[in-house]
């Protein structure tokens, strides 16, 4: 009978034993392919100071309200300018502008010719946007609003412009590939 009992219990243990090695089997493959998962995957977390909506990331495309959100900082850092601090923007958005000579040749050219009229007359800019038009497939974004200007002490302008922004998406990251502004009609 003791023999009977024994055998049971060893076969209850033999039993459970053959269950966790199961499970620790399972748990260690489950490990192993998220560690692959994590080696593989190419994600990353960006974040814009003062985010105000949802956004998001993936390999390909961001979403519209991130394009929003880096239109903002660019333009900033594009039209928001004196000519104590161009020098300062120009090495900003220049980190930011795609490796392309002709894009890079452009923003530099802007911000050449920029700097040499802002310190002729005492210039500085503030462009307040009013709306934004974003074209997601070609990461492009249009802003309008009103760009002010001041001349030295005593003048100033402002005016209703238009500016579009496009981008390229490279390795994960947003790169200025082109910034213009947009001529009226009237003009």
């Amino acid at each position: 009978m003791y023999k009977k009992i024994l055998l049971q219990n060893i076969d209850k243990i033999s039993k459970q034993r053959d269950l966790f090695l199961l499970l620790t089997i399972f748990t260690l493959i489950s490990n192993i392919l998220l560690i692959i998962k994590i080696v593989i995957s190419d994600e990353r977390l960006v974040m814009v100071p003062a985010i105000s909506q949802d956004m998001w990331l993936s390999n390909r495309t961001v979403s519209p309200s991130y394009l929003e959100e880096i239109s903002i900082v660019f333009l900033s850092n594009l039209l928001n300018i004196s000519a104590n601090d161009i020098a300062h923007k120009k090495s900003i958005i220049l980190k930011y502008t795609t490796s392309d000579s002709g894009s890079f040749n452009s923003i530099q050219k802007y911000f050449v010719d920029a700097e040499e009229e802002y310190k002729r007359f005492d210039l500085s800019t503030y462009f307040t946007i009013k709306n934004m038009e974003i074209d997601i497939s070609n990461l492009t974004v249009i802003a309008h609003g009103i760009l002010t200007s001041s001349y030295g002490k005593k003048g100033s302008s402002a005016a209703e412009e238009s500016y579009s922004i496009q981008f390229e998406y490279i390795g994960g990251n947003l790169k200025l590939k082109s910034f213009a502004r947009i001529i009226q009609k009237e003009e």
